[in-house]
């Protein structure tokens, strides 16, 4: 079976992060619409025509559409599969028009939580053409199968790249602790417990990592430092030598910042929200979402190291299930499935 996959790869993202790692370990061509020869400006054009009601759709749209276009039809007497890696955006008519590839599946995974596909996404008949969705989050699968009409949707985890997120026992863990990432962050109970963290130890140094719009949104105290623009091994050697991530969100399906550190083995203090159960169980990682909790959760790990030593242990464990090796295994096992519907 010929495989097509349409990428789109967030800017903020490391370069060991993000859905389009699954690229590696998989066989297809990837359309990025590269090999699209329509001018740039007349893409702008066709695409500024066109409402954001059925999922996002902009220039890199509709060079994509061209490419996965011109690619379906070179393939259109094999069997083939379409693999919209991010189904909020770029799909169109490819999909609408999809009676002229009769040996065509289109699959597509989705990344965002239902509160927000509901309230964005408010054009569904492009979407309820698919034949098949994967789901990053546990808390995502029934409200697709209902909002689509679509009986193939299964849940397979967002991976993670546990050979370069690792451990590093050499290193000595600092009087740190680290907060990572932008998306459906809870800054309100975040700039909540800045105080009360400089407060119980003035010597403790809060590290914050995000995009230069979202680090506007954290309070300035004494103790925290506030990083933009952090490299991949920058990144990595701040999860390997904090001593916990303490990370409260708002909703969530899947969550980079969290795989990430839980492949560092760097102990977890988050929400039970979401999809974050999914992800964490049997780490007693994830809590009540109650700030005072939380906040005590964070206290008990900065307090008792054989507690972060077994929950570091648990982690990077549990991170192993989310390998992208073992995520692409089952994602090619869905495309198969899906072909045989």
């Amino acid at each position: 079976m010929h495989k097509l996959f349409v990428h789109h790869r967030s800017p903020h993202h490391s370069n060991y992060s993000g859905y389009a790692q699954l690229l590696t370990y998989v066989e297809g061509k990837v359309i990025d619409g590269k090999e699209s020869k329509i001018p740039y400006k007349l893409s702008k054009y066709l695409s500024s025509r066109k409402s954001n009601e059925a999922g996002n759709y902009d220039s890199s749209s509709v060079q994509k559409e061209l490419e996965l276009f011109t690619s379906l039809k070179k393939t259109a007497k094999e069997k083939c599969m379409v693999h919209y890696l991010n189904a909020e955006r770029d799909i169109r008519y490819n999909l609408k028009f999809k009676k002229n590839y009769p040996n065509t599946k289109f699959i597509a995974t989705f990344h965002k939580t239902p509160a927000f596909l509901k309230e964005r996404i408010t054009e569904t008949k492009y979407l309820k053409k698919l034949d098949g969705a994967i789901c990053v989050g546990e808390n995502q699968v029934e409200f697709i199968k209902e909002w689509l009409d679509l009986e193939q949707v299964e849940f397979i985890p967002h991976g993670v790249d546990t050979d370069f997120f690792k451990p590093d026992k050499e290193v000595e863990k600092k009087n740190q602790l680290l907060f990572v990432g932008q998306h459906l962050r809870d800054f309100d109970l975040l700039n909540w417990a800045f105080p009360k963290l400089e407060a119980y130890d003035p010597d403790l140094k809060v590290i914050v990592v995000g995009i230069p719009s979202a680090l506007k949104k954290v309070i300035k105290t004494s103790n925290v430092t506030k990083l933009s623009g952090v490299g991949d091994d920058e990144l990595k050697r701040l999860y390997q030598t904090s001593k916990v991530l303490f990370l409260p969100l708002k909703d969530s399906t899947a969550c980079n910042s969290l795989l990430e550190a839980m492949a560092c083995g760097l102990p977890v203090v988050t929400n039970n929200i979401g999809g974050n159960k999914a992800y964490l169980e049997g780490t007693g990682s994830c809590f009540e979402n109650d700030r005072e909790v939380l906040f005590q959760e964070v206290i008990k790990l900065l307090e008792n190291k054989d507690i972060r030593d077994r929950q570091s242990s648990l982690l990077r464990e549990k991170a192993l299930e989310f390998e992208w090796g073992v995520v692409a295994e089952r994602i090619n096992d869905f495309h198969s499935k899906v072909k045989q519907s």
